[in-house]
């Protein structure tokens, strides 16, 4: 029986694999039957409409266009964009087995990399929700998919496969604009790992990967400071920088009296009396009365509560730092699921996706964050010894996910553990394919 198991996995992964993914997406969509809508979903169709509309003019610089665009391409309607995520968890399934059995040569170790990966409750409630983190997790997967796929991180490859990842990383930026530091990432590292072959080859592709992306992010910011006169990606920049501040606002210099005061009342108000996860959003707390109170515009606003953080780290440097650790902390060690548990059609289905989330996933997925952590700390370490002769992809992969959980951790703190969901496909092939090294190093061993 076994053996007939086997047989059929090393003969059809793909299809099995496949066949698991729309088998899981069926059972929520049965018993489910929902698209989630939370706070920040009215922001992507409220760009939507503008996009429908052929028209930013007056945009008031929420969000970046990437998933308003999808909502747009299907008229608004959001069942059918839930339906094109579920899609494109799909494919992401697909990219993620194809780029697992290329790099291991191992196709059930590909195989089991996918199934963990697709098995997680929170990818696919993901796909049921008008959020940017199935988008995200898609386009930085199409990215690895694409440089492993072509050899990008040689220096003789064919210039036009430069200009499509460049594409695809910019589409990234305007679907999570934090990610706008990928193509930066991936231009140094190349430069760096390619830096004695033909010079002028590696600096024009080099140019060529990060030009777009960046081009993307100015022509974005462009159009926002000409409409809320902010140069910025979105004008929530001032709320995060707040929520990072938040644990210090109390120190505001007194020309920011009103604000500060309000603020730290609020947050005051939550220490005592609400979950400590509410704490991070004390800012959108205080939101309403300090509008009142200041007389300010929303944007300016929430544009002063940024300056005044601004000035808050500038002059309390270890306390924010202090911070951060606690935000990157965040980022491997706390879960998060977004779903509407009184939308499950079934109380013993809610009770047992409830629990299963609660329970074992998301302790498995803490573990696993855990393993990627200690395999970093591994693979950098043998980098070193090296002198710096093993730049390969699991090294730019290590590099790219510490390098986001250190970004989203200087300026964002709740909520932080949705911003290690995009990285997570390739954390799970990271840990499988270090544990199963360990195992055939282990066996080898023993043989001998």
């Amino acid at each position: 029986m076994l053996n007939k198991i086997h047989t059929y996995l090393v003969k059809y992964p793909l299809f099995i694999l496949l066949c698991y993914g729309i088998f899981l997406r069926l059972l929520v969509f049965i018993f489910y039957h929902d698209v989630t809508i939370y706070p920040d979903s009215e922001d992507y169709t409220n760009l939507a409409d503008y996009l429908l509309n052929f028209s930013l003019v007056n945009y008031t610089g929420e969000r970046t266009p990437g998933l308003p665009f999808l909502i747009a391409l299907v008229g608004g309607n959001i069942y059918l964009t839930a339906f094109i995520q579920n899609l494109l968890g799909l494919l992401s399934l697909i990219l993620i087995f194809d780029f697992s059995k290329t790099k291991t040569q191992n196709v059930l170790t590909a195989f089991w990399i996918g199934i963990i990966t697709t098995s997680f409750l929170h990818v696919v409630f993901y796909e049921f929700a008008i959020l940017t983190e199935t988008l995200t997790l898609f386009f930085l997967l199409l990215s690895f998919w694409y440089i492993q796929k072509f050899r990008l991180l040689e220096a003789q490859k064919p210039l036009k496969h430069y200009l499509i990842l460049s594409v695809i990383l910019s589409c990234l930026y305007l679907v999570r604009p934090m990610f706008i530091y990928v193509p930066i990432g991936f231009s140094l590292f190349y430069m760096v790992k390619n830096f004695n072959k033909k010079i002028k080859t590696v600096l024009l592709n080099t140019i060529i990967i990060s030009f777009l992306p960046l081009l993307t992010f100015y022509a974005w910011c462009s159009l926002n400071e000409k409409n809320i006169g902010q140069f910025t990606s979105s004008y929530y920049i001032g709320i995060n920088l707040a929520q990072v501040a938040t644990p210090f606002f109390d120190k505001a210099a007194d020309k920011h009296q009103l604000i500060r005061d309000v603020f730290v009342k609020h947050r005051n108000y939550i220490e005592k009396n609400l979950p400590e996860k509410e704490y991070p959003m004390t800012a959108w707390y205080a939101h309403d009365e300090l509008i009142e109170k200041t007389g300010l515009s929303r944007q300016e606003l929430i544009n002063e509560l940024g300056n005044i953080s601004k000035e808050l780290i500038k002059s309390h440097p270890i306390l924010y730092a202090k911070q951060v650790l606690v935000s990157f902390n965040d980022f491997w060690f706390t879960t998060s699921i977004l779903w509407n548990v009184e939308k499950f059609q079934d109380i013993y289905v809610s009770k047992a996706c409830i629990g299963l989330w609660n329970y074992i996933q998301s302790y498995l997925l803490i573990l696993i964050n855990i393993f990627f952590l200690l395999f970093s700390i591994k693979k950098l370490l043998q980098f070193f010894i090296s002198k710096g002769k093993m730049f390969d992809l699991d090294l730019l992969i290590v590099a790219i996910v510490l390098s986001g959980a250190l970004a989203q951790a200087l300026v964002v703190y709740g909520s932080n553990s949705r911003f290690s969901f995009p990285f997570f496909p390739l954390i799970v092939y990271f840990v499988i394919v270090n544990i199963m090294t360990l195992k055939n190093n282990y066996a080898k061993r023993t043989l001998s």
